[in-house]
């Protein structure tokens, strides 16, 4: 048995062990980490190699010029929340599954009617993943490229599909655009997977839109940044569909792709070591802490309880602080999206205008049929011009991260004062579970355009010759497009008002499950009886003894 079996063996073995500490010593704080290591064990036929980024980084279209061929659906409107993974295969092939689990085999060319925003808005086919096969990766046929929905807007991704496949991925592509490097979300991405996968690669795309020297001056920048929040260097590469893509793809299959797939066995056995490992430290960590509350007299356990669960890490002092955090920032949202829209009404107008000068002219019949005409028009326009402005907005990204970023604060500082007093009272420092609060997909807005007229003039249109009266109602029409301008954007102030603070209600609670679940969970712990000082003590043994057998490997 060759040494690399054996530590799959070993780390098998040891997850068991864990998954049964956990169930019976309700380890809640741990099922995320367990489930998302379970999920990876399970996974042995591939290594996944995750491809982030921000919308318009060029993700899609640098797959795209890596397999040679326009698979991928590209463009300005985002893609749907749907995850895309690439394989080897002998025949060029594309699976859908569905979230029920059906699959369907469907054309190449009809992949953007299930992918893209265009052909599948909102996700409206329930599409869950897109498998494609391509005989383009018959040199690292072990390797599967997982193409994610882009980063940076609710509209555009749903960050717990994106974020769910952290835990199972071997590598990371980072996809970072040359004309806009490194944002706050894409470094507070590159946090979140660098707690899963540490094998990171930065993939700087478009680089044809720059010279050489100012191309160094962008990679100083990233890697400095990089270097300053993560203390250590990631690899660095260069990429362009339109200029020395051969290069840069030899450059990827050398420095990336080539090696990850040589040592795919050994790769997958050291990541699933290393998360298996973790995992058993904390689940060891636990059973101290009920091993040593066991240990106690009843009134000294209901002390040590009160100690270790002080008057700030109690559940209504907590629930307190946290609505204080949602109501900073809830009051402040509806200013802010009003702000945001008010910056687009100008342009708005003006392109309306425009569009409306050209197309009012094919306009023909009496003002009953012209005015259905334009109704139709602006309906269609506006729709398109609020629909842009809504998939490319990050105004309410940017007001959840805020949110966001104040809350992982908040759970940092629960966590180190709970590491800390059950250190001091117990003599156990708990290494904490690193939480992860998820912001969701927002429901768009609605858009709708009012009748053009308030009575039912355009039904008495046998009394309006348009060949007489034409030019004094596409007047009238020409004067409803900034009302109809300002009526939506107000409309959509509102909407994304509610939605965006109906989110951080959604955020907040988040947060307060980890907290209960954290403090509930040390509860059962500090409630175990002395006659379970024994069952304890054995586990432990067992646990730290499989733990140094499988790091000796």
């Amino acid at each position: 048995m060759s040494v690399n079996d054996q530590e799959m063996i070993q780390s098998r073995e040891l997850l068991a062990q864990v998954q049964t500490i956990c169930t019976d010593f309700a380890l809640h704080s741990l099922d995320q980490t367990l489930n998302s290591v379970t999920n990876f064990a399970a996974q042995n036929q591939y290594l996944d190699v995750a491809v982030l980024g921000q919308f318009k980084a060029g993700k899609s279209s640098f797959l795209n010029s890596y397999l040679g061929k326009n698979l991928l659906p590209v463009g300005d409107i985002p893609v749907t929340s749907v995850i895309s993974r690439i394989r080897y295969g002998e025949v060029e092939k594309a699976t859908i599954t569905f979230l029920g689990g059906n699959t369907r085999v469907i054309d190449l060319e009809a992949i953007p009617e299930y992918v893209s925003e265009a052909g599948n808005p909102g996700n409206a086919k329930q599409v869950g993943v897109l498998d494609l096969e391509t005989p383009a990766l018959q040199n690292i046929k072990t390797l599967r490229l997982v193409d994610t929905p882009g980063i940076g807007s609710v509209w555009q991704h749903n960050t717990e599909t994106t974020t769910s496949w952290f835990p199972e991925t071997g590598g990371v592509l980072f996809v970072i655009s040359a004309e806009r490097p490194i944002s706050e979300s894409e470094l507070q991405l590159l946090q979140e997977v660098y707690l899963y996968s540490p094998e990171i690669v930065i993939v700087i795309t478009k680089c044809d839109l720059f010279s050489e020297e100012h191309l160094q001056q962008i990679e100083a920048f990233i890697r400095e940044v990089l270097k300053r929040n993560f203390e250590r260097e990631f690899p660095v590469l260069r990429y362009s569909s339109f200029k020395n893509t051969s290069r840069y793809n030899s450059d990827l299959d050398e420095k990336v792709f080539s090696s990850l797939a040589a040592n795919r066995e050994q790769k997958y056995a050291a990541i699933l070591k290393h998360k298996i490992t973790s995992l058993g430290r904390s689940c060891l960590t636990y059973l101290r802490i009920a091993y040593q509350a066991s240990q106690q007299q009843e009134t000294d356990r209901g002390r040590l309880r009160d100690t270790i669960l002080d008057e700030h890490l109690n559940a209504p002092f907590v629930r307190r602080e946290l609505q204080l955090i949602a109501g900073s920032y809830k009051e402040k949202t509806r200013e802010a999206v009003k702000a945001y829209l008010e910056g687009f009404r100008s342009d708005l107008t003006a392109k309306l205008n425009g569009a409306y000068n050209t197309e009012c002219s094919t306009w023909k019949g009496n003002l009953y049929k012209v005015t259905r005409q334009f109704e139709f028009w602006l309906n269609q326009n506006l729709h398109r011009e609020l629909q842009t402005i809504l998939l490319s907005e990050e105004k309410s990204y940017e007001l959840l991260s805020a949110v966001k970023k104040h809350l992982a604060f908040y759970l940092k500082s629960f966590r180190e004062r709970l590491s800390y007093n059950l250190e001091q009272v117990l003599g156990v420092k708990p290494q904490m579970e690193q939480w992860e609060i998820n912001i969701g997909e927002l429901e768009r807005p609605d858009i709708s355009v009012s009748r053009t007229f308030d009575s039912h003039l355009d039904m008495l249109w046998f009394l309006f010759p348009m060949t007489i009266f034409g030019n004094v109602f596409r007047g009238h029409f020409r004067r409803q497009l900034p009302k109809e301008v300002e009526k939506n954007l107000h409309r959509l102030t509102s909407d994304l008002t509610y939605k965006i603070n109906k989110e951080i209600d959604n955020l907040i609670n988040q947060a307060m499950r980890y907290m209960n679940q954290e403090i509930n969970m040390i509860e059962h712990l500090l409630a175990e009886q002395p006659d379970a000082t024994a069952q304890l003590d054995l586990l432990i043994a067992k646990l730290k003894e499989a733990l140094e057998q499988l790091e000796s490997t």
